[in-house]
């Protein structure tokens, strides 16, 4: 779950910089996430969980996206890869902790979009805090 902690951090720095998410950021987390799958046999994370944490968030963010816009698709491929890394339930409680601030955040700059991986990272940081605790 900490290696994730690099990329991420780097795609909630350059998102906010430049509103850019790099590739490398989302393959990176995709990778670890399969590796854990693969190695580990991780049995808290099934497989079907991790499929589904792939699919159901990308699909939702891609129908949002071309429906309303205000989420790139660097943000879409983030939250799919972290998905398959934390499973459905695990990007459950992220975006939890994600989203309400990304509402706040965008309704206070009156802003139609945000740099998304920001408060992904934010959500992240306090899922892992939470599963240590």
């Amino acid at each position: 779950m900490l290696l994730c902690a690099i990329p991420i951090l780097w795609a909630a720095i350059s998102d906010y910089r430049k509103r850019i998410i790099p590739d490398w950021t989302w393959i990176a987390v995709l990778l670890i996430g399969g590796v854990s799958a693969v190695l580990f046999n991780t049995p808290y994370i099934p497989l079907l969980e991790r499929i589904l944490g792939l699919l159901l968030p990308g699909v939702s963010l891609l129908l949002l996206a071309v429906k309303y816009g205000g989420v790139g698709g660097g943000d879409i491929k983030l939250t799919a890869a972290m998905g398959f890394c934390f499973g459905l339930c695990g990007l459950v409680a992220i975006l939890f902790f994600a989203l309400l601030p990304a509402y706040i955040y965008a309704k206070a700059a009156k802003q139609k979009s945000v740099p998304l991986a920001v408060f992904l990272c934010v959500g992240f940081f306090a899922y892992v805090g939470l599963s240590f605790y």
